[in-house]
Formats: structure tokens, C-alpha cells, sequence
């Protein structure tokens, strides 16, 4: 499965945010943690740091998804957006 977080995060009235790019922010998150698997978890933030599209199995699927979703620093306008990246 391929997942394409490479776009822009936007507010409730459908605008864009200033400089809210989801691939970077789900980066960041990535690598501020302290659990997970450290050196998948990197990867993946460098991927998507860079713009680039994740290629994922289900597995690793469903694992991205629930670190998304049990991420306490992402709000829920950034959670439902990056969900709906899958």
C-alpha cells in the first residue's frame, strides 16, 4: 500500500494552513517519540520528511496508523487528515 502524506494540513474552512505540510509533521512525531520501533519509525520520517510517498504493508500499515492515532501531541484536525492519507 502506497501512502502519499506529502500534502498541506488544512483548517476547518477548507484553507490551507501556513506552512502545515502532514508528511513533515507525522515526521516529526516519528522521531520525537521513545517507543517503537526506532530505526522503521526513522525511515519512515525521512521519507516523508523528504516528500516521499511511504511503501507499506498491512502490517506496517495498521502500525503507522496507531501511532497516529494514539499520538497524544496530534491534535484531532491533524489525526482525521492523516487517516484519511490510508
Amino acid at each position: 500500500m502506497k501512502i502519499n502524506m506529502n500534502v498541506p494540513i488544512l483548517g476547518l474552512d477548507g484553507v490551507e494552513l501556513p506552512d502545515a505540510n502532514m508528511g513533515k509533521l507525522v515526521a516529526q512525531m516519528l522521531v520525537n517519540g521513545s517507543k517503537g520501533d526506532a530505526l522503521k519509525y526513522f525511515h519512515w520520517a525521512q521519507k516523508l520528511h523528504k516528500g516521499e510517498p511511504l511503501e507499506l504493508d498491512p502490517s506496517d500499515s495498521e502500525t503507522l496508523k496507531n501511532f497516529i492515532k494514539d499520538n497524544d501531541q496530534l491534535t484531532i484536525l491533524v489525526k482525521a487528515q492523516a487517516l484519511a492519507c490510508f
